[in-house]
């Protein structure tokens, strides 16, 4: 073998020597993170997450005299109606829900039970307002459910199989992965409107305590 073919073959394993060494660094990188947790999901994705927040108030626009609880849409423009909801599939969305209510009375337990999110989970933040529970001591904690107790009201997809509890006048900050696209119906399920059974009013009205949200 002469000089310029022992460079070559010299130049060669360098080349590999440094691939194997970048490939074990992303590997080992990976592996350090906490895989069963949001934050290696978020870590390895291009961007963060896609934001949503949603902040629940009681709003007398429903009619002049009957004050009625609403979620809207927090935007770039201002609160906007949560009548449709636009989320990207296929992407990781961190949802963010603000509560300025009190508890519903007739929520169940059922009601407070997390599904369809990472780890069926929520992390809930006490004292979004002086209502919230403790709020002089405030804290955070990942909760897997509610008593219906503390319910305010639900943010549920049934078709996607996501129920978030609401507690009143707290904060929950949930993580979904939507791998299906289309047109799914969202509601609360606490009797939260009013008549015999809580469910007229904002509790049938879309943009309200109902919508649709769209996964493109």
């Amino acid at each position: 073998m002469n000089a310029h073919s022992l460079k070559g073959l010299e130049l060669i394993i360098v080349i590999l020597c440094g691939a194997m060494i970048g490939v074990w660094s992303i590997y080992a990188g990976l592996h350090l993170l906490p895989q069963s947790s949001t934050a290696a999901t978020t870590a390895i994705q291009p961007g963060g997450p896609f934001q949503l927040t949603i902040t629940e108030i009681m709003d007398s626009a429903w009619n002049s005299t009957l004050a009625q609880p609403k979620f809207d849409v927090e935007s770039a423009n201002g609160l906007e109606s949560s009548s449709d909801i636009l989320l990207p599939a296929h992407r990781l969305i961190q949802l963010t829900i603000i509560s300025y209510d009190t508890p519903t009375a007739g929520s169940t337990d059922q009601e407070g039970k997390v599904s369809g999110t990472f780890g069926g989970t929520v992390y809930m933040i006490n004292g979004t307002t002086a209502m919230g529970t403790n709020a002089s001591q405030p804290w955070g904690t990942n909760v897997t459910a509610e008593p219906g107790s503390m319910l305010a009201h639900t943010f549920t997809i049934p078709q996607l199989g996501i129920n978030i509890p609401v507690v009143g006048g707290d904060t929950e900050i949930a993580y979904l992965y939507l791998n299906q696209t289309g047109a799914f119906p969202w509601l609360c399920e606490t009797p939260c409107g009013f008549g015999p059974t809580g469910m007229q009013g904002a509790m049938s009205t879309s943009g309200w305590m109902e919508g649709e949200v769209t996964v493109y």
